[in-house]
């Protein structure tokens, strides 16, 4: 793991002091999975506390939440309004990445340098992977706004596995041809390349962190939301292909 590096003094100590040891319940996206298995271990040893993740698709997680069911800290690219009520204050932005095509390292580059360019990648793949965007997973959601505005969504979704849970394996086990990923997909498996959506798509995600209303212990999970968002963290972040805030 990464050297999270020094941190200011006293932060750790200011957020923390007053507090005991305890379980911290956080609901996170499986997009921002590779930070928070990072970043956690670290905040476990400063704290004596000790996080218990839960790793699913958006959508996922805000049925549960909307459910009631216990959380104290949750990490989520977008849909804050339907979980509003469940929340203190406004989420703070952690992190932040872009959706893409993964490919084997060894193809051709895919070329997504303009609408027209991710057009032809598109139809000329033979098979492409994505997350069911049923499950609120931001990479799903933002393939699928992206093939109906292209007008090609039917032609796509005749060579395309839809799956639930990360689509990256596929790609690296040759499954699939390309997959459409977020771009810390390359982390999660050997031998892949990964090229960004253009902007014009909406392909930029950040993932906010916001606490639970019923939070079990308030001040150690807002410790635990101040680690994430420290600037001494920031190179473990983008260790793992994330930009910081």
């Amino acid at each position: 793991m990464p050297k999270l590096g020094a941190f200011a003094a006293g932060f750790l100590i200011a957020a923390v002091a007053n507090t005991h040891a305890a379980d911290i319940n956080v609901f996170s996206a499986y997009g921002a999975r590779s930070m928070v298995n990072t970043l956690v271990p670290e905040f476990e040893r400063k704290t004596n506390n000790r996080i218990i993740t839960k790793f699913e698709e958006p959508g996922v997680l805000r049925k549960a939440i909307l459910a009631d069911e216990a959380f104290d800290l949750v990490i989520l690219p977008a849909g804050w309004d339907e979980v509003r009520a469940k929340i203190v204050d406004n989420p703070v932005s952690i992190a932040r990445t872009q959706v893409g095509i993964l490919a084997r390292a060894e193809a051709p580059k895919p070329d997504t340098s303009s609408a027209d360019a991710v057009k032809r990648t598109l139809l000329k793949a033979k098979s492409i992977v994505y997350t069911d965007p049923k499950t609120g997973a931001v990479n799903g959601v933002v393939f699928v706004r992206m093939i109906e505005g292209l007008g090609i969504a039917e032609e796509v979704n005749k060579k395309s596995k839809i799956v639930q849970g990360p689509p990256v394996a596929l790609v690296a086990n040759g499954e699939a041809e390309l997959a459409v990923a977020l771009g810390i997909g390359i982390g999660e498996a050997p031998g892949l390349q990964f090229a960004p959506m253009p902007s014009e798509f909406g392909a930029t995600v950040i993932f906010s962190g916001a606490i639970a209303v019923g939070a079990k212990d308030p001040a150690a999970t807002n410790a635990l939301l101040q680690f994430l968002t420290s600037p001494a963290v920031a190179p473990a972040i983008r260790s793992k292909g994330y930009e910081p805030g």
